[in-house]
């Protein structure tokens, strides 16, 4: 650890020692905040935790803590209680600039943190593990906590802590936190997302009608282009490269989605083959969720749309970009079984997938 990193955590034990600090799990557990400020695929992935934590304490009030970029992603969830807004400045791409006076700032005088402190919360997780995650739980008066060690800090102001594990998948990890308070039933690894019948249909009515797809043999394809960076993403003219193999057919339908800085591609894409649709920046995060659950394949980059087609068990095809040396390890973090398949760079092959490569792929997963 560096003399920096040893420095901060001293600062986090010796404040967690001046507090009031729970050493075992209450006996009665009334209310459980979970913090996750973080992006939009990093909360889908520990979904699960919160039917874990419902199980475990029928009767507690289930909070999830999270930026107001991802409020929507936890509507209609039956496990969370209440959604509270937590935009806290630290380890997320949505808040720009993020500073140490920004992040300790927030803690100390934010009126979110204040409202935290109002709640009085028995039990609080925080899914990353971070130095600014324990202080905010300690700031805002949470007895009992729990965390990461080896990760981004914080363990020693925590009573209970995951051991961080780089090959350990994310969703599995989060699942930690529930055991640790005694939970011994636990759901499926896998995203959650409860939407309507009314989104449900609504995603359904942006495909062709069913009997055109029955008489036709239509097999819906979703494509992200998009992704957090673009060394994280596989390159567009790849994609170029494999829409115009798609579409040589005539029994695929393609959308294109992602968010507004995504149009420009997603407009690139469409213009190959009338058989394409851009809706890249034309739908919210629950219209694109709706869309998804209504398709047979999605291919995408190592992004929100991976665990928003494991939400629904889509077939997927993810392509991974530059900044990626290890597939297995990729696998092992974010990857599902069953239907999730990832390519990308490895210790044997220095090299990305190239599109006819990625076609073939394609075309054995759609024959199965």
């Amino acid at each position: 650890m560096s003399l920096k990193r040893s420095a901060a955590e001293g600062m986090v034990w010796l404040v967690s020692k001046m507090i009031t600090n729970h050493k075992n799990i209450p006996e009665k557990i009334k209310s459980i905040f979970v913090l996750r400020n973080n992006d939009i695929g990093d909360l889908l992935v520990i979904t699960p935790l919160f039917e874990a934590l419902k199980l475990r304490f029928p009767d507690a009030d289930i909070v999830a803590g999270v930026g107001e970029w991802n409020v929507e992603i936890l509507k209609l969830n039956p496990y969370i209680s209440e959604v509270m807004t937590v935009n806290a400045p630290w380890n997320n791409k949505v808040i720009p600039n993020q500073s140490l006076w920004d992040a300790f700032n927030y803690i100390a005088f934010s009126s979110e943190s204040e409202e935290l402190a109002k709640r009085r919360f028995d039990v609080g997780i925080d899914i990353l593990g971070s130095y600014f995650g324990s202080l905010l739980m300690m700031r805002t008066g949470i007895p009992y906590r729990l965390g990461v060690r080896g990760y981004a800090g914080g363990h020693t102001a925590t009573q209970k802590y995951v051991q961080f594990d780089e090959w350990q998948n994310v969703g599995r990890a989060a699942l930690r936190f529930a055991e640790l308070l005694g939970a011994t039933e636990l759901p499926e690894c896998r995203p959650q997302i409860f939407l309507s019948e009314s989104e449900l249909q609504a995603g359904e009515h942006r495909w062709s009608p069913k009997g055109d797809r029955a008489d036709r043999r239509l097999q819906r394809i979703v494509i992200g282009p998009g992704g957090g960076f673009v060394e994280k993403c596989w390159p567009l003219e790849n994609y170029v490269a494999l829409v115009k193999m798609l579409t040589q057919g005539d029994n695929l339908e393609v959308i294109i989605v992602g968010g507004k800085h995504d149009r420009s591609a997603g407009q690139q894409l469409s213009a190959i083959s009338q058989g394409v649709r851009n809706l890249a920046g034309d739908l919210t995060l629950r219209e694109t969720f709706a869309l998804v659950a209504a398709a047979d394949f999605v291919v995408c980059n190592s992004s929100m749309l991976m665990h928003a087609a494991a939400a629904f068990s889509i077939p997927t095809v993810v392509l991974l970009g530059d900044c990626f040396p290890s597939t297995k390890q990729h696998a092992a973090l974010w990857g599902y079984d069953r239907t999730c398949h990832i390519y990308g760079k490895e210790s044997d092959r220095n090299e990305l997938y190239k599109p006819p490569e990625v076609m073939e792929i394609i075309a054995k997963l759609l024959r199965n």
